[in-house]
């Protein structure tokens, strides 16, 4: 027990030396735990003084507990003493009643979690089982988690602790599917937000809970809307073809794949942009078509000029077996311009965008050649993309600070999702839809609106991870992150080169 407080005070230690916390802290609690050699007597000590700063705040009105919440920011240094102090552990557990607004107890959720996670490397998940051991419910946690998604807060919350909530109170997280429940348990919001919750957690439940029961998903709704969302649920959860069904959709309608329809649209930059924004997507997913059907596209005059401007290969079982361009005289030829026949397309082969971590050294100079000779002007950044060859240095973008804009602007070429709806998102993601691989950039913030300039933005970390839904999170899920060398490299080294593209030259935070 007295080895466990020693750990769990000199993580109290490093975290109070922080300069962003260490304003925070009484002097001289910061004394006590500074000079104190001995754990006993340290703990005594800080004990005795406690209670002078757990003094419970009583407020007349919701308005001046709300302003008080406001000027803490919830940044909370009492949420890393629990394990250590009697009266810091009492002091959340009368907290939890004190609340006049109950939106008040989940943001001190989501600051108690955030401040533990930030400064001790404590989980999310860990956290909030301490706050039910403390008389808090389940249900906070839920709501929490609601209220960060679609709201304006600072902090996000674990989904790993959300699901973890949803299997201690399963009649709870049934009963906040309901739109009238989830405007009684998070108040003070325009009704339209309660739309928006409930649409998060239905995707929560059924696709990353896998929420068993579809009862919901089949009911009579009153409205429209809610029976699009309940109808795109099921649909996900019955055909696990369903992303690329939806994929080749936006293919077909670009006349990227053979289409039954004739195209009535005439081609043009927005048909173009369409196009290049496809193909970009068909890249990243790694996506691969029959022979016939490319043969079709390779013919439609809408898409032949986009198409001569890739690097194609013909693939066996997902190995690449030959590395082709597309000529203007329609003709198909190797690295060598030599003129490869139908024979070679036999069989179960498929078609595909070769990407250079598929190319030996030699082969990736010889295409790299010949697209300046034919002065390719490329549809997606294809033969640009570095090799990493499975080297990954993820900590060369910590700490990197560039403008808002110059972020932005980059995150768009290369197609990146941004993370949760909230007014402030702090992600990007890049996602192959097909396979469930994702990688996500997380930084300080950049809030959404019509203007973008010089502000800096600087950037926090770089994860891979798996999924088999894909929901956009600023905080991904602890249960699916992976390391870069468990997903593909073809894929690694594409985002990795995106996110190199986001922050360009930017230079360290000093």
């Amino acid at each position: 027990m007295m080895e466990e407080k020693k750990v769990q005070l000199d993580k109290v230690r490093r975290a109070f030396r922080n300069p962003n916390l260490r304003g925070w802290i009484p002097r001289y609690l910061l004394t006590i735990l500074e000079q104190g050699e001995d754990i006993e007597d340290t703990l005594s000590k800080m004990e005795q003084v406690m209670p002078k700063y757990c003094e419970p705040r009583k407020f007349a009105t919701e308005e001046l507990q709300s302003l008080d919440e406001g000027s803490e920011k919830q940044n909370d240094w009492r949420s890393l003493l629990v394990e250590l102090s009697p009266s810091v552990r009492t002091f959340w557990e009368d907290r939890y009643d004190n609340y006049i607004n109950p939106n008040g107890r989940y943001q001190t959720l989501l600051g108690f979690a955030d401040m533990r996670e930030r400064y001790m490397g404590i989980s999310h998940e860990s956290s909030v089982q301490l706050l039910y051991g403390m008389g808090w419910k389940p249900v906070d946690t839920m709501c929490a988690y609601l209220l960060s998604m679609a709201t304006n807060r600072m902090y996000s919350l674990s989904p790993d602790a959300v699901r973890e909530a949803v299997r201690l109170d399963r009649e709870a997280s049934i009963r906040l599917l309901d739109k009238k429940v989830l405007g009684e348990a998070i108040v003070h919001h325009h009704f339209s937000y309660q739309m928006e919750w409930q649409k998060l957690w239905m995707e929560f439940l059924y696709l990353f809970c896998g929420f068993e029961d579809q009862t919901f998903l089949h009911m009579e709704h009153k409205t429209k809307k809610l029976k699009q969302q309940c109808q795109a649920i099921c649909e996900k959860l019955a055909n696990p073809n369903y992303e690329q069904l939806e994929l080749e959709k936006a293919l077909r309608a670009c006349a990227l794949l053979p289409s039954k329809e004739e195209m009535t649209a005439i081609p043009d930059k927005k048909f173009e942009k369409k196009q290049k924004a496809a193909l970009l997507n068909a890249f990243i997913c790694n996506y691969q078509w029959s022979y016939p059907d490319w043969m079709e596209i390779k013919a439609h005059p809408a898409s032949r000029t986009m198409i001569q401007n890739l690097l194609w290969g013909c693939y066996e079982n997902g190995a690449l077996q030959n590395a082709f361009a597309l000529e203007e005289d329609g003709q198909i030829t190797d690295e060598n311009g030599e003129v490869l026949s139908s024979r070679t397309f036999s069989g179960q082969k498929q078609i595909g965008l070769v990407h250079p971590e598929e190319l030996t050294e030699m082969e990736r100079d010889i295409w790299k050649k010949y697209a300046r000779k034919k002065k390719w002007k490329q549809p997606l950044p294809q033969l640009k993309i570095p090799v990493c060859q499975g080297q990954y240095d993820l900590a060369a973008f910590t700490g990197i600070q560039v403008t808002q804009l110059f972020m932005i602007t980059a995150a768009g070429k290369w197609g990146l999702y941004q993370g949760s709806g909230r007014n402030q998102y702090m992600s990007y993601h890049m996602a192959d839809l097909l396979h469930g691989y994702g990688a996500q950039l997380t930084f300080d913030g950049i809030w959404r609106g019509p203007e973008y300039g010089p502000e800096i933005i600087t950037i926090d970390k770089v994860i891979f991870y798996r999924f088999h839904h894909f929901l956009l999170w600023d905080h991904v899920p602890e249960s699916l992150v992976c390391a870069p060398e468990e997903l593909p490299a073809r894929f690694v080294s594409t985002a990795m080169a995106a996110f190199q593209a986001i922050i360009g030259k930017g230079k360290k935070k000093e």
